[in-house]
């Protein structure tokens, strides 16, 4: 199988920590200026929904501890979550997303997709819990509006980079693969060092 979050030396330089069963991955493409991390299982499996439930809670710890360590590196927690569970995935693997910024984005996505059900959730296992009943492809978000789950939206690849990107201002990064690279590598390479320490 050929998956970058299945082979560390794709992603080793950008490795902010890891635990028993998750890597923290300063990701390519980081639309705040540094901080932005990945959560990724080293199980491979294709979406948070479809984590066993001992997984998906350690998840949610983590993101916490993401949370502090962003907080008091840039000053910004708990920031937006995401995870496009099966829609638009430009790498199929379970990965969240961490941006430490402030914004809603809850209201474009449910204008972009009016017709599609959604779901309030409280928690990952919250999401985990609908997965195994639905089955569906699903977008997950969380902002200051809170946390919520669409179903089988038909959104592009990257939408939610997308949306996050166009709500600070900066377009230009949305796409990972177009971003200026050696603004993007002073970045990543800025939140590795910052963030490392918290994850030891």
């Amino acid at each position: 199988m050929d998956c970058v979050f299945c082979d560390r030396s794709q992603f080793e330089e950008r490795l902010c920590g890891e635990t028993k069963d998750f890597w923290i991955i300063a990701t390519l493409g980081q639309i705040t200026d540094g901080g932005y991390v990945l959560l990724a299982p080293k199980r491979h499996v294709e979406c948070v929904g479809a984590m066993r439930k001992k997984e998906v809670e350690l998840l949610g710890d983590l993101a916490v501890k993401t949370f502090e360590a962003n907080l008091v590196e840039y000053g910004i927690a708990p920031g937006i979550v995401f995870e496009h569970g099966i829609v638009g995935q430009t790498v199929k693997h379970a990965h969240l997303h961490i941006v430490p910024a402030i914004e809603i984005i809850t209201q474009r996505i449910l204008d972009n997709f009016y017709k599609n059900d959604v779901d309030c959730v409280v928690s990952l296992s919250d999401l985990r819990n609908l997965y195994r009943k639905r089955k569906q492809p699903y977008l997950l978000w969380e902002d200051l509006w809170g946390m919520r789950v669409m179903w089988n939206p038909s959104a592009p690849p990257q939408y939610l980079r997308i949306v996050v990107a166009e709500a600070l201002g900066r377009p230009e990064r949305a796409n990972w693969r177009n971003m200026d690279s050696e603004l993007d590598k002073k970045l990543w390479s800025e939140t590795v060092k910052r963030l490392k320490p918290y994850f030891k």
